[in-house]
């Protein structure tokens, strides 16, 4: 660069604040690429949630998975879990090379605890669910609803945005690669503030949609599930309404998307919810 020639084209302020910008570029490099959401794969999505489970499987007490919770409880729920996210784990209107792992199972891991209503879901699939949710439920299609909206707000990359928004792209990239440590944000702070990270209104009215269209698709259930745990009034501070906050006149929204279909079912239970879930965990 021609300081001089600078110097004499550009007021004495001026070129000092390019000359300091310049001098300080060249002794900083350069500035890290930022990847943008496109770039995290599926792949990637999955290594994520594989590194950030185990702090979760620290920080909580879980339903045992022995007898009798291994073949009522966790089966029903899992068995539930498989059906309802079976078209989007499958992926197949993604590229071939961009899907889920069709050798890896979206687990389901149930949180003992009575007391509070939640469910999240890692990047990559698997679920985590109280208790206290579970018995939040009569029927079969109540589940069946919070199972598929929890699927589809990972699968629809909304997870991915809420977790980029919280820590920036390039710290999430970083953990992935191995960086841990990078800014001081470690998995282990992810699994502590996962369960706690919120959505916005607009996001679950979305979701909401992709779920009442997915429940349609993929069962016999009645679409309009997660009705009935909106309208008890002991369920108005549950964790999972505290950090995907319903909108006005949600309940009849969702209603109302059912118009002019017919390929939705309406069975609300089966007696299976009863009789997996309920009986033994009451």
């Amino acid at each position: 660069m021609n300081y001089d020639k600078l110097r004499h084209c550009l007021p004495a302020g001026l070129t000092m604040i390019i000359l300091s910008l310049f001098l300080f570029s060249a002794c900083q490099g350069e500035l890290p690429e930022v990847p943008t959401n496109k770039e995290f794969t599926k792949e990637k999505l999955e290594k994520l949630g594989t590194l950030v489970q185990p702090g979760l499987l620290r920080d909580y007490d879980f339903l045992p998975q022995v007898a009798p919770y291994d073949t009522t409880v966790y089966w029903y729920v899992q068995t539930l879990y498989n059906q309802a996210s079976n078209v989007m784990h499958r992926d197949m209107q993604s590229a071939p090379g961009n899907r889920w792992d069709q050798n890896r199972e979206w687990r389901v891991f149930i949180i003992k605890n009575d007391e509070s209503q939640h469910a999240f879901t890692l990047p990559g699939g698997d679920l985590f669910i109280t208790t206290g949710m579970l018995k939040s439920f009569e029927k079969e299609y109540e589940l069946y609803y919070l199972l598929t909206f929890e699927a589809a707000l990972m699968h629809e990359g909304h997870l991915l945005n809420r977790l980029i928004f919280e820590y920036n792209s390039l710290t999430i990239n970083n953990l992935i690669e191995g960086n841990e440590g990078v800014n001081e944000i470690t998995v282990d702070d992810i699994a502590e503030d996962l369960p706690h990270l919120d959505f916005d209104e607009s996001t679950i009215k979305e979701v909401d949609k992709y779920t009442v269209n997915s429940v349609c698709k993929t069962s016999i259930l009645d679409p309009t599930g997660i009705g009935p745990f909106l309208l008890m009034p002991e369920f108005e501070d549950a964790k999972w309404l505290q950090t995907r906050p319903s909108y006005e006149s949600r309940v009849n929204i969702i209603a109302s998307l059912l118009e002019g279909r017919t390929d939705c079912g309406y069975k609300k239970g089966l007696g299976n919810y009863e009789r997996f879930v309920l009986d033994v965990l009451n």
